[in-house]
């Protein structure tokens, strides 16, 4: 059991820093080339969100084969990134986490601040 939690931690840990990584580039590249900051946030959001599909989609075929699952803490932490409506679309679709409360609010609530970091995001750069 402990080697597969220190394994567990490993995994998360790579994660966030492959996630970190691509959130540098993805923000420096479309920062560089369209110089547009409204633009940046748009590819920022629609990559996060296929990420939090693909999460959610790997975590249900996880369960059904009784593989080593993804952390709810994850999922969560997806949404609460950015990948907040890409995680509402999943759960519904592979009918994945939809009986949790930890899902069935806390998306919703992500989705709301993602709402609020885009809306706010943007009319930074819209009035600045």
């Amino acid at each position: 059991m402990i080697g597969n939690s220190s394994f567990s931690v490993f995994i998360d840990n790579v994660f966030a820093i492959l996630a970190n990584v691509l959130t540098w580039i993805l923000e420096n590249v479309v920062t560089v080339i369209f110089s547009n900051h409204i633009v940046a946030v748009i590819l920022f959001f629609i990559f996060i969100n296929f990420i939090a599909i693909v999460l959610m989609k790997k975590d249900k075929e996880f369960a059904q084969t009784g593989a080593k699952r993804v952390r709810e803490s994850t999922l969560l932490l997806v949404a609460l990134v950015g990948g907040g409506l890409g995680e509402y679309y999943a759960m519904y679709k592979y009918k994945h986490k939809t009986l949790h409360d930890k899902f069935l609010y806390g998306v919703p609530i992500a989705i709301m601040i993602n709402t609020a970091m885009v809306t706010y995001s943007i009319s930074l750069a819209i009035f600045a």
